[in-house]
């Protein structure tokens, strides 16, 4: 019996592995297809493998590996029905699944074919990733008002569509900055660099970083309805990452000596994981404060049964400090490790320094 309980626990998570893999590649589909299809510019140069694609014989070639594709996901699909999210289209999911997932096999070699000219830096408005960025944007945005909307519709579709464009959002931005990568190398190659050098990069950054951060609590806890507060926050940093590109500042440029290290590549990675965590915990606060004062107010609310309960949340707040602090803690001892070998001392006391201190203090 026991024997036989193990085999089913081992079927069950290689039956999530094989299912996570597939919606990885969905996703993956999703985010490399908007990439590829606005390479398609005579500006930035032309795709030929797009032409080809595009072409009878692409077509044929294509939905072929888009059945064969559906089929394996139908088959693993069979197997594992009671893993699905949306149980009323059990049949339909899976074939979805693997034709995206084909899809994205796809578009990794077009959205990442080089270019056949090169980007002006004088004119980066024709940028691939300010496109993908853009999607990005309203993707979020959308993402946020559903999750809204979601507090006032529990049980429709809306939620799981605030999940899904949740995700679609962070593989996006996560999209935007491997381009931007690429592109500041098709600039000049003594321009290139990792895009983590300004505050309209980093904002990518921390909007991808608290979205995945969020939705990894949201599936192992059932908090979704915490997603309207959480979303809102990444919502409110996707205006102001709008504004900064309206005054100038999503323009890629050289980096300043100070800058050119090996440590700018995991010194600021490390710190905006600190930050999108912190970003979580903020709104399981929030999310907090409000169900607390709905309580006080009205204890026979229809929202109170959408929440999850006060302890709930401030477990879920103390589980995102506590994915935060070690990677901001780490962070903080390579920026000393970065200002010694750059100016010869590991603290200053500048105020990016000080309030570095003072995060790690309240979050202590």
């Amino acid at each position: 019996m026991r024997a036989t309980t193990m085999d089913s626990n081992l079927m069950e998570s290689l039956n999530r592995g094989w299912a996570g893999l597939i919606r990885f590649g969905a996703y993956l589909g999703v985010m490399l297809g908007i990439s590829a299809m606005a390479m398609f510019d005579k500006s930035y140069g032309t795709s030929p493998f797009l032409l080809e694609l595009l072409s009878m014989k692409g077509l044929i070639w294509y939905g072929s590996a888009a059945l064969l594709g559906a089929g394996l996901a139908a088959i693993l699909g069979a197997v594992r029905p009671s893993l699905h999210e949306a149980r009323m289209v059990t049949n339909l999911v899976p074939w979805l699944d693997g034709i995206l997932l084909m899809i994205g096999l796809a578009f990794v070699w077009a959205a990442f074919e080089p270019a056949k000219a090169q980007i002006n830096y004088e004119d980066q408005s024709n940028l691939v990733s300010g496109r993908v960025i853009m999607a990005m944007n309203v993707v979020f945005l959308f993402s946020a008002v559903s999750y809204i909307a979601h507090l006032f519709a529990p049980e429709s579709f809306i939620g799981r569509l605030a999940t899904g464009s949740a995700y679609i959002g962070g593989f996006l931005g996560g999209s935007a900055l491997l381009l931007r990568w690429y592109e500041s190398y098709l600039i000049d190659v003594e321009i290139g660099h990792a895009p983590v050098s300004n505050l309209y990069e980093v904002f990518i950054l921390l909007f991808c970083v608290t979205a995945f951060v969020y939705l990894a609590l949201e599936r192992r806890y059932q908090a979704r309805a915490m997603g309207a507060f959480v979303m809102t926050l990444v919502a409110a940093g996707v205006f102001f990452g709008i504004w900064l590109d309206s005054v100038g500042q999503a323009d890629i440029k050289p980096l300043v000596p100070a800058l050119q290290s090996y440590w700018m590549k995991i010194h600021v990675p490390l710190n905006f994981i600190g930050y999108g965590a912190f970003a979580v915990a903020c709104g399981a606060g929030m999310a907090y404060l409000f169900r607390h004062r709905l309580e006080a107010r009205n204890s026979q609310s229809r929202l109170l049964g959408v929440f999850p309960t006060l302890d709930q949340l401030d477990q879920l707040a103390y589980k995102s400090i506590a994915i935060g602090f070690p990677a901001f803690t780490l962070a903080t001892i390579l920026g000393a490790a970065w200002a010694a070998e750059a100016w010869g001392g590991y603290w200053s006391w500048d105020p990016k320094e000080t309030w570095a201190l003072i995060v790690w203090l309240v979050y202590g």
